[in-house]
């Protein structure tokens, strides 16, 4: 079961991505700030960047894990300053979104797929030993 990490600001819209989540086979966990193990341990993180607080945390998460896919879920596209910082988001979310455009979005990120302008260094399990 992957698990995937959610920060998000709105309660109402945390709720909704767990129980979203839970329903497409996934293992939900909701942070506001995530420890490092956290980070290494989650297969994808869902981050509003419209908080200071969740553009710090895309930027750790960058740090402690460069292979761990980011989903952005917002109203709007990731933030040109993110990308500038060195957070590529592997997927983007624009809400409203659907269970099903989530399912894909995530399916996307444990798949690898990338987008055109993507760069991530390899998940830890496709590493050379």
């Amino acid at each position: 079961m992957p698990r995937v990490l959610i920060s998000e600001s709105h309660e109402d819209v945390r709720r909704l991505l767990v129980r979203m989540l839970t329903r497409l086979g996934h293992e939900p966990v909701v942070v506001r700030i995530a420890e490092p193990e956290q980070l290494l341990g989650a297969d994808v993180l869902i981050v509003e960047p419209a908080t200071p607080l969740s553009t710090v945390l895309a930027q750790a998460a960058c740090l402690v894990d460069p292979s761990l896919p980011l989903i952005c879920a917002s109203v709007s596209d990731p933030p040109a300053e993110l990308a500038k910082l060195g957070v590529v988001f592997t997927a983007a979310l624009v809400k409203p979104f659907t269970t099903e455009q989530l399912d894909a979005a995530i399916g996307q990120c444990l798949r690898g797929d990338q987008g055109a302008d993507a760069h991530r260094a390899p998940r830890r399990e496709d590493r050379a030993a």
